[in-house]
């Protein structure tokens, strides 16, 4: 039988090589390679062929003419996947044709090892979110193509991507005086969408999907929220959809401040019109809102004739985690928290946002 023997090299790497003797001749031979899955592979493959290099060598031809590529082992993923949104597909052919095709793509996923994948995956351009998310999605077509005898194992597992902190993403959270240095100068006509946003902690495609009957006035003087929709991108355009989570259907509270402006806001609107709109009518995309109001605001804001500053460069998101900063700092507990941002999880809360409330274990320590 064929054997493998290790070799460590003088640059430190280690080199397998295959041991046995061949068929024809009777002589002793070896194949040294750098991959030890190919020093296996060979190894089986002589042993199942009576130690004939020449049948095995047919054989691992044959092996890998028959394992589709990269690129096509995700393509017939996308294929036959099924109980997935537009959107979302749309979003895995994206991450197909813009970091996977060019790269590994044309590997035949048979050859693919872990630590080619560890390359590409570190050579990846992305944020660590967005590296991460790639990943994910490979390691899901390896698992699928191991269902279905495609692959014999998944090399993508086991390989961890840098944690994607608020830190390392340059949150912003607002106090209420930069906040409201911020409305002064922002467009009149968003104001009510602004305090909307800052105050719901709704993500910005939830907020502008909402109608007029979304909003429900209260004995208390309180308008709730249902949350119920959110826009979501398709190849063909954005369409009305169910919000991120299952949990993101939820019903917000606003504070009694808000009432009077969603009073004279509301009011000419009809039950089925978007509350917060282009200004021509229709759907607000985030694109046209940050180039024609938000940014304009922020420069505004932050003019260096001005004795009062913002001081600040917030991006939309930004008002959602203001607003888990304020709740917060007023003590409101994660849970409640959780469950107005519409995590699916606590956990998410609580990595996303647990170290706003570092100082809880001192008060817990001064307690006793």
């Amino acid at each position: 039988m064929a054997s493998i023997r290790h070799i460590q090299r003088a640059d430190g790497t280690t080199a397998f090589k295959v041991i046995w003797r061949e068929a024809e001749t009777k002589k002793q031979t070896s194949f040294t390679t750098d991959s030890d899955t190919e020093a296996e592979l060979i190894k089986r493959l002589l042993d199942a062929n009576g130690q004939s290099f020449t049948l095995a060598n047919k054989a691992m031809q044959d092996i890998q003419s028959q394992t589709p590529t990269v690129t096509k082992l995700v393509t017939m993923y996308l294929d036959e996947k099924t109980g997935i949104e537009p959107g979302t597909k749309h979003t895995y052919e994206v991450m197909l044709t813009r970091h996977i095709a060019p790269t590994i793509g044309p590997r035949k996923s048979g050859t693919i090892e872990r630590k080619d994948l560890v390359r590409w995956f570190e050579q990846l351009k992305l944020a660590p979110k967005s590296k991460k998310n790639v990943h994910a999605f490979l390691s899901t077509v390896f698992n699928w193509a191991i269902e279905r005898n495609l692959m014999e194992e998944n090399p993508a597992r086991g390989i961890s991507s840098p944690k994607a902190s608020l830190k390392y993403r340059g949150a912003t959270f607002l106090t209420r005086e930069q906040f409201e240095i911020f409305c002064d100068h922002f467009d009149p006509g968003y104001e009510v969408f602004l305090r909307t946003l800052v105050n719901s902690g709704m993500r910005f495609g939830e907020a502008t999907a909402l109608d007029k009957v979304d909003f429900a006035r209260q004995p208390t003087g309180h308008y709730v929220i249902d949350v119920n929709k959110s826009w979501k991108r398709t190849p063909h355009g954005f369409v009305l959809g169910s919000p991120k989570t299952v949990a993101g259907v939820r019903q917000v509270t606003l504070p009694l401040s808000m009432t009077p402006l969603l009073d004279e806001h509301l009011r000419p609107l009809k039950s089925r019109d978007l509350v917060f709109q282009h200004p021509n009518g229709g759907r607000l995309s985030s694109g046209i809102f940050y180039a024609r109001y938000w940014r304009p605001a922020i420069e505004a804001a932050n003019a260096p004739e001005l004795t009062e500053q913002l001081l600040a460069e917030p991006r939309l998101h930004d008002l959602r985690h203001t607003h888990v900063s304020w709740l917060i700092a007023a003590k409101v507990p994660l849970p409640v928290i959780s469950k107005r941002l519409g995590h699916s999880s606590i956990s998410t809360t609580v990595d996303v946002y647990g170290h706003l409330t570092n100082d809880a274990d001192l008060k817990a320590a001064d307690a006793l």
